[in-house]
């Protein structure tokens, strides 16, 4: 049994942001809330069982989810590397050994622009089905904020 991570075609960067109609404050506490996860995090399609959910949003602590597609199980297993409210919040997921900084920007009349950073993500995690999978999240994210959660 090896311990590497399972390999993948080349690594790069890919990034995605949207704007929400919510203070930064707001958005920022529904990123670190685990109640609030399930609403938003996934893609349309896409289940996380709340009770999957273990977040501890301080440097060094959990960041684990299970994202359900029908009968199969995607577990997204990290730890905060950094957390600063209500600026960012950034992770690594040991197993792909991708990081991820989420960062929210006030940009005036009680909007936010997320913007998210991924960095060494192997080519199958980005492109064309990862801006869909994105803006489907944002979509939800929206929602959620919105009191209509999706």
């Amino acid at each position: 049994m090896s311990d590497q991570s399972p390999q993948f075609g080349p690594r790069g960067d890919f990034q995605i942001s949207c704007e929400v109609d919510a203070p930064r404050e707001r958005v920022f506490a529904a990123y670190t809330d685990p109640e609030a996860i399930p609403h938003f995090w996934a893609p349309e399609g896409v289940e996380i069982p709340p009770d999957s959910v273990d977040l501890e949003p301080v440097p060094g602590g959990a960041f684990n989810m299970v994202m359900k597609v029908g009968d199969d199980e995607f577990p997204m297993t990290g730890t905060f590397a950094d957390v600063m409210a209500p600026d960012h919040v950034a992770f690594h997921e040991p197993g792909l050994d991708i990081r991820c900084v989420i960062s929210f920007e006030d940009i005036g009349e009680g909007r936010t622009r997320v913007t998210v950073l991924q960095t060494n993500v192997p080519e199958e995690f980005r492109g064309e089905n990862a801006e869909m999978g994105f803006q489907s999240s944002f979509r939800r994210l929206a929602a959620y904020l919105g009191g209509d959660p999706a």
